[in-house]
């Protein structure tokens, strides 16, 4: 029988590196909605161990400083090697495999909900749900780009009393420039992008641009001048979700950083989020998210 996959969320990971060397502190920042590592090598080795498969809940961007690793992303085995940018994002089935002694990976994960705040919900194409995951090889120069940009990213966020607009101007940065690296790439790749394919990508593109007001699919295919059950139909076998949970899931992604990051009243969010009313609006944000808009906005 199939294992279960394991929810990798931010307390497990604190779980797993609970009883790891004490030098790892100096390697590791870890928040509710932010971790930067800029030494994996425990950690690969504390994962290894639990050997489980796991569904990352996150966003995560990183980069291989050296040796190589194997590992099984959504069924299909990755290799990853010295040089390589790598991602996953929320939703992908990870386990890993194995990783030779020498292998150092520099890099970080984010919550969906600290992403949309960073970039101001203005999602570059490669997060946006075209690509679950992605692995590139780049140049010298690349890599020391993005290598700096983690370490200047990992020395901000552990600095006490930091600043939280700058952590968020800074994941932005690493972010676009993951975006800029993957569209470079794909622009010297031949043109393979099937019709159902821009059909999926401009999909995504308007949810995560309109879905604050329009939470229904007869919006969407009026504007890409398609049926519903022909968007719906594409949707699904692009990306293995209905239409419909993505809506869901980019609704309640705005819910949640309103919540976390506006004084605003559930029943003000509820109206800049196009409810009919504050009780439908919690009665939504309940079933998707598993707890009322007052309990996510108390938790930690």
């Amino acid at each position: 029988m199939q294992r279960k996959p394991e929810s990798l969320t931010f307390d497990r990971m604190r779980e797993m590196l609970a009883l790891t060397e004490s030098d790892m502190l100096d390697n590791l920042f870890i928040s509710n909605d932010l971790m930067i590592i800029s030494d994996v090598e425990l950690v690969i080795k504390r994962v290894l161990k639990v050997d489980a498969l796991f569904q990352i809940q996150d966003y995560r961007c990183g980069l291989v400083k050296s040796g190589r690793a194997r590992i099984r992303i959504n069924l299909i085995d990755r290799e990853m090697e010295k040089g390589m940018v790598v991602f996953v994002t929320p939703g992908t089935i990870v386990q890993p495999l194995e990783a030779s002694d020498d292998f150092l990976l520099t890099g970080m994960a984010i919550s969906p909900e600290m992403l949309h705040l960073s970039l101001n919900n203005h999602l570059p194409a490669i997060f946006n749900g075209k690509m679950m995951d992605g692995r590139l090889a780049v140049g010298d120069n690349e890599r020391d780009i993005v290598k700096r940009m983690f370490l200047l990213l990992h020395d901000v966020a552990k600095k006490e009393n930091c600043s939280r607009q700058i952590v968020l101007n800074l994941v932005a940065a690493v972010l676009n420039q993951y975006d800029l690296l993957f569209s470079e790439n794909e622009t010297r790749q031949p043109n393979s992008h099937s019709n159902e394919r821009y059909i999926f990508d401009r999909f995504i593109y308007l949810v995560n641009n309109n879905c604050n007001r329009e939470h229904q699919m007869n919006f969407y295919a009026d504007k890409m001048c398609l049926t519903e059950r022909y968007l719906g139909t594409v949707v699904r076998k692009a990306s293995g979700v209905t239409a419909k949970e993505w809506i869901d899931r980019a609704i309640i992604t705005s819910a949640k950083v309103m919540l976390k990051h506006d004084n605003k009243s559930a029943a003000q969010i509820a109206e800049e989020l196009n409810f009919n009313n504050p009780s439908f609006f919690s009665k939504y944000f309940k079933r998707i998210a598993g707890c009322t808009p007052q309990e996510y906005r108390n938790s930690e």
